[in-house]
C-alpha cells in the first residue's frame, strides 16, 4: 500500500445487511422525495466507503430532473450544467443509455470519464462505481460512488451498490408516484379554488394574481407572467418573482415579430424550452434576471387569444410537457377571467356611457348658458374617459377658424382661444371633412399640429377629435387627449359622437336663446330708447309697458302709468276705445289724437296701432309720433310763403310799374316821364329779385353738399371794406354808426369770395335790422393763432337769449320781435357757408347787451387746380 493510500473498510455480510435492511426501513419511512434520495444515497456511500456521492433523478424523457450530491459529510448543491455534461457525455450518460452498471478502478485510463476538475476541490476523483436506479422499462436515475484512491472499488461494492440502487429505484418510483398524487391533488384544490374566485369576481387583477400564486403550488418557477393582447401587442398585466416591478412594466411584444412570444400565440399550443438562452431572436430585458426554463401558454376565449401565460426559470431544463399541460390548464382559466372582465367592462361600460349620456342631457338642459354647458362637459368627458384633457373648438363665422372655446383639464386656461385654420391639425381636419379621428400616437400622424403643444406645454400621445355637426354642416370640433389606459377604443369614438350630438343640441339651444334673447334686448332697447313714444297694452285696454320718451312727454311717471285704462291719456277717451276694439280685431289703425299732459296741456299725437301675441296672449302696440314740430313747421312754412311771395312780389310790382309807365310815355308823347330813372328803378329792382332767388338756390345747393367752392387768394381787409362801404348808406340812413377794426397784418384767405362776402352782408344786414337808431355797428378781424382768422360783427341790440343761440342757425328759425322780419334762412345759409370753408359760426349774446356773431375760417395755403 501506497503512502497516502487509506486502507479500505470491508463489510461483512452482517453489516451488508444490516445496511439493505436500514435502507428499506428508511425508504419506507416517508415518501418526500428529496428524503428519500438523500437518504439512499448516505447508505450507499456507508456501503462502498465512499468519499463523494451523487444521485441524479431523471424524467421519463430520461432528462435530467434532481441531483443530490454529498461530499466532506455534507450535502452541497450541485453544478447542474456540469451534471448535465456528465449525463450527456460521462460515465453516467453510459449507465442511462447501456442500462448496466459501471466499475471504473482508475478513472484516467477510461474514456467515458469526463475529466472535469474544479479549482476549489483538493483531489480529484481516482476510483468511481455506477450503478442505474432501474424499472421494469425504463431507467429512472443514477448512482454514482466516487473516491480519491485507484483502485479503490471493487466487484463486491459494484454489487452492493446494484442491489441499493434496485431499492431506491423503487422508493423513487413509489415517492414519484405519490408525489404525482398529491399533485393531482393540489392542482384540483387550486383550479377548484380558481373557478370559484373566477366566477366570485371580475377584478381582473385579483384573479390574475391569484392564478399565478396558486400556479406556484403546482409548477416551481423563479417568475411567472400574464400578458394580454391590446391590438397587435402583448402587455403585462400581472406578475411574480421580478424584483423590478418598474421593468417588468415596460416589457411587451409584438404579435408580428419573430419572437417566441409570438410564436406561441401564433399556435395557440403551449410550449416548452429548455433554455430560452439558445433561442435566436431571445433578448433578456434590462432589469430582469436571466431566464433559461421557460413554459409559454396561449389565453385563448371563445376561439380569440387574448393573451399569454409564461413561466419562468434562472435553471435550464427544469420544465416538462406535463408542467405545459399544468401551465396550460391555468392559461385557460386565466382566459376565462379575461373574457369574463371583459364581458363585464363592456356591460359596465355600456351602463356607464347610459348614466354618462343622462348626466350629459340633464347638465345640458340645466342651462342655456352655452360656456357653462359645454365646461360642464368637458368636465364629464375628461372624467369619464379619464383623459389628462377635453377641448371644444367652434368654427369661427366669417373667417372659418377654428377657434377653442371651453377647455378642462391640463392647460385648459392656455388652449382657451387658440385658433386653427380649416385643415390645421387633427382637430382642424375633423372640421374641415367633418370626419371623427382616432389616434393612438398624435406626434407620428402626419396631421398633427405641434403649435398647440409648444405654446401650452402639453405633450399630447394619444386623442380622438369628433365633429360637431348641424345638419351637414360641422360647427366645431370635441377632442379628449391622454387617457389613462394609454389609447383610445372605438367604442370611446362612437360614445364622443353622441357627446358631440349633444352637443350640437346645447349650441343650437344656446344660439337660438341667444338670439331670442338678443331680439328682446334689442327690441327693450329700441322700445326704450326710442325717439317716440310708444305704449303697449293688454286685451282689455290697460297699460302694461310704456317707454321713457312718453313719460317725458307727458310729465309722468312709468309706474303712474301701469295699469291705467289707455283711454284717460286722451283728451278724447271714447275715439280711443273705438280705435282699440278695430286694434284688438286686428285692423291696422293710423289716426290722430289729443294727449293730456301735466298740468292740464295737451300734445298732438300721430298713432299708429298693431295687434301682437306674446307667449299666447293678444297686446297692443301703440306708437307715437309727436305732430307739434310738424306744425310749427307747417306754420313757419307758410309764413315763409308769404313772406317770399311779399318779397318777390315787391321788386316785381317796381319792375312791372316802371315798363307801365315806360310804355305809356312811349305810346303818348304828351306824357313826360323820367325813362332812365325808371329802368334804374326797373334794374335794381331785377337785381334784387335775382338775389332773393340766389339765396334760395345757393342755400339748397349747400345743404346739399352740391355747391362747388370758387377758392381764390383774398385781401380780407379788401373785403371787408368793399362790404361795408355797400352797407354804409343804409347805416347813414338809419342814423347808426358802423366801424371796422383789423388786426395787422392779416395774411390773405384762399376762399370763395362771393360767399363769404355774403355771409358778411347778412350778418351786416341783421345787426342794421335789429339795432335801434343810434346805435353802433363794429366789424373786426383778427388772428387768434397761425392757423385762422376770426370774424366777428357786434351790433347794440335787443340781444338773444341764450336758448335761441343754437336754434336760430336752423332754417325758417327766427328769434320773435317786433322788427323781425325776413325769411329765417340769412343764418342758415352763413352757417353752411362758412362750414364748406372748414369754420364754424356762433354767437355770443345776451338779452338786453346786443350780439356778436363770430365766425373761425382756417388759413390754408393755395391750391392748384
Amino acid at each position: 500500500m501506497k503512502q497516502g493510500e487509506s486502507t479500505k473498510r470491508r463489510l461483512s455480510p452482517s453489516d451488508r445487511l444490516d445496511i439493505m435492511t436500514r435502507l428499506a426501513r428508511e425508504l419506507t419511512a416517508g415518501l418526500d422525495m428529496m428524503g428519500v434520495l438523500r437518504r439512499a444515497l448516505a447508505l450507499s456511500m456507508q456501503a462502498v466507503d465512499a468519499a463523494v456521492g451523487s444521485l441524479m433523478l431523471l424524467d421519463e424523457q430520461e432528462r435530467l430532473m434532481v441531483t443530490v450530491l454529498l461530499k466532506d459529510g455534507g450535502f452541497v448543491k450541485p453544478d447542474l450544467g456540469l451534471a448535465r455534461r456528465v449525463l450527456q457525455d460521462g460515465l453516467a450518460g453510459w449507465v442511462v443509455r447501456n442500462r448496466q452498471p459501471a466499475l471504473v478502478p482508475d478513472v484516467d485510463s477510461d474514456p467515458r470519464w469526463l475529466r472535469v476538475l474544479k479549482p476549489e476541490e483538493k483531489a480529484a476523483p481516482a476510483a468511481v462505481v455506477c450503478a442505474p436506479l432501474l424499472l421494469s422499462s425504463r431507467v429512472v436515475g443514477v448512482l454514482s460512488c466516487i473516491h480519491h484512491q485507484v483502485g479503490y472499488f471493487d466487484q463486491d461494492d459494484l454489487e452492493m451498490l446494484q442491489l441499493i440502487a434496485g431499492q431506491v429505484a423503487v422508493a423513487v418510483e413509489n415517492a414519484r408516484l405519490f408525489a404525482a398524487e398529491e399533485q393531482r391533488r393540489v392542482l384540483a384544490d387550486t383550479l377548484s379554488e380558481i373557478a370559484r374566485v373566477v366566477t366570485a369576481t371580475l377584478d381582473l387583477d385579483e384573479v390574475l394574481s391569484l392564478i399565478l400564486e396558486q400556479l406556484g403550488r403546482v409548477v416551481f418557477y423563479d417568475s411567472a407572467s400574464i400578458f394580454l393582447r391590446q391590438g397587435q401587442r402583448l402587455v403585462v398585466r400581472a406578475w411574480r418573482g421580478f424584483e423590478d416591478d418598474e421593468a417588468v412594466r415596460a416589457i411587451s411584444f409584438e404579435l408580428e415579430s419573430g419572437h417566441i412570444m409570438a410564436r406561441v400565440a401564433a399556435s395557440r399550443e403551449p410550449l416548452v424550452v429548455e433554455d430560452v438562452q439558445q433561442i435566436e431572436g431571445w433578448e433578456n430585458a434590462k432589469g430582469i434576471h436571466t431566464i433559461h426554463g421557460w413554459i409559454g401558454a396561449p389565453l385563448v376565449a371563445r376561439g380569440e387569444m387574448v393573451g399569454a401565460l409564461t413561466v419562468d426559470s434562472r435553471e435550464p431544463g427544469t420544465y416538462s410537457g406535463s408542467d405545459a399541460r399544468i401551465v396550460a390548464a391555468f392559461a385557460d382559466y386565466a382566459a376565462i377571467a379575461v373574457a369574463n372582465a371583459r364581458l363585464w367592462q363592456q356591460v359596465y361600460r355600456q351602463l356607464k356611457e347610459v348614466e354618462f349620456l343622462h348626466a350629459t342631457g340633464q347638465a345640458i338642459a340645466a342651462s342655456l348658458d352655452l360656456d357653462q354647458v359645454l365646461r360642464s362637459l368637458m368636465n364629464s368627458v375628461r372624467e369619464h374617459f379619464r383623459a389628462d384633457a377635453a377641448s371644444v373648438a367652434l368654427v369661427e363665422e366669417g373667417t372659418g377658424d377654428l377657434v377653442f372655446r371651453v377647455a378642462s383639464g391640463a392647460a385648459a386656461n392656455e388652449v382657451v382661444n387658440v385658433r386653427l385654420k380649416q385643415g390645421q391639425g387633427i382637430a382642424g381636419w375633423v372640421a374641415q371633412t367633418g370626419q371623427p379621428a382616432l389616434i393612438p400616437a398624435a406626434r407620428e400622424d402626419e396631421r398633427f399640429y405641434r403649435g398647440v403643444d409648444e405654446k401650452t406645454g402639453f405633450r399630447t400621445r394619444a386623442m380622438v377629435a369628433v365633429p360637431i355637426k348641424l345638419g351637414q354642416e360641422t360647427i366645431g370640433v370635441v377632442e379628449a387627449m391622454n387617457p389613462q389606459e394609454g389609447e383610445f377604443k372605438p367604442a370611446d369614438l362612437k360614445l364622443l359622437m353622441n357627446v358631440a350630438a349633444l352637443a350640437a343640441s346645447a349650441i343650437q339651444n344656446a344660439r337660438h336663446f341667444t338670439r331670442a334673447r338678443d331680439a328682446e334686448q334689442r327690441y327693450a332697447a329700441l322700445f326704450e330708447n326710442s325717439a317716440d313714444p310708444i305704449l303697449i297694452t293688454d286685451e282689455h285696454g290697460l297699460i302694461a309697458d310704456v317707454n321713457r320718451k312718453l313719460c317725458e312727454m307727458i310729465g309722468r311717471e312709468k309706474e303712474q302709468l301701469l295699469g291705467q285704462e289707455i283711454a284717460t291719456l286722451f283728451l278724447n277717451p271714447g275715439e280711443m276705445r273705438e280705435q282699440f276694439v278695430r286694434a284688438l280685431q286686428g285692423e291696422g289703425v293710423f289716426y290722430n289724437a289729443e294727449v293730456v299732459t301735466r298740468g292740464e296741456g295737451s300734445l298732438p299725437f300721430e298713432i299708429r296701432a298693431t295687434r301682437v301675441f306674446h307667449r299666447g296672449r293678444p297686446y297692443i302696440q301703440w306708437v307715437c309720433h309727436d305732430l307739434s314740430e310738424r306744425l310749427e313747421l307747417e306754420q313757419a312754412r307758410q309764413e315763409l310763403t308769404r313772406m317770399i311771395i311779399h318779397d318777390l312780389r315787391n321788386p316785381l310790382s317796381s319792375i312791372m310799374s316802371s315798363l307801365e309807365l315806360i310804355r305809356a310815355a312811349t305810346m303818348d308823347k304828351s306824357i313826360a316821364v323820367p325813362v332812365d330813372q325808371l329802368f334804374a328803378i326797373a334794374q335794381r329792382s331785377g337785381e334784387r329779385l335775382y338775389l332773393l332767388i340766389d339765396s334760395i338756390l345757393g342755400l339748397a345747393r349747400l345743404e346739399s353738399g352740391e355747391a362747388k367752392l370758387d377758392r381764390r387768394m383774398v385781401d380780407v381787409e379788401e373785403m371787408v371794406a368793399e362790404v361795408v362801404e355797400q352797407m354804409q348808406p343804409t347805416v347813414t340812413a338809419r342814423e347808426m354808426r358802423l366801424e371796422s377794426h383789423f388786426a395787422s397784418p392779416l395774411p390773405p384767405l384762399w376762399v370763395d369770395r362771393d360767399l363769404i362776402q355774403r355771409v358778411l352782408l347778412n350778418l351786416l344786414d341783421n345787426a342794421i335790422k335789429f339795432t335801434p337808431a343810434g346805435g353802433e355797428i363794429r366789424v373786426e378781424v383778427t388772428r387768434p393763432d397761425e392757423k385762422s382768422l376770426l370774424f366777428a360783427v357786434a351790433d347794440t341790440g335787443p340781444g338773444i337769449p341764450p336758448e335761441y343761440h343754437d336754434h336760430i342757425f336752423v332754417r325758417f328759425a327766427r328769434v320773435y320781435h317786433e322788427e323781425a322780419r325776413g325769411t329765417g334762412l340769412g343764418l342758415t345759409f352763413c352757417k353752411l357757408a362758412v362750414e364748406a370753408h372748414g369754420g364754424r359760426i356762433w354767437v355770443e349774446s345776451e338779452p338786453g347787451h346786443g350780439a356778436t356773431f363770430k365766425f373761425l375760417l382756417p388759413l390754408v395755403e393755395k391750391k392748384e387746380e
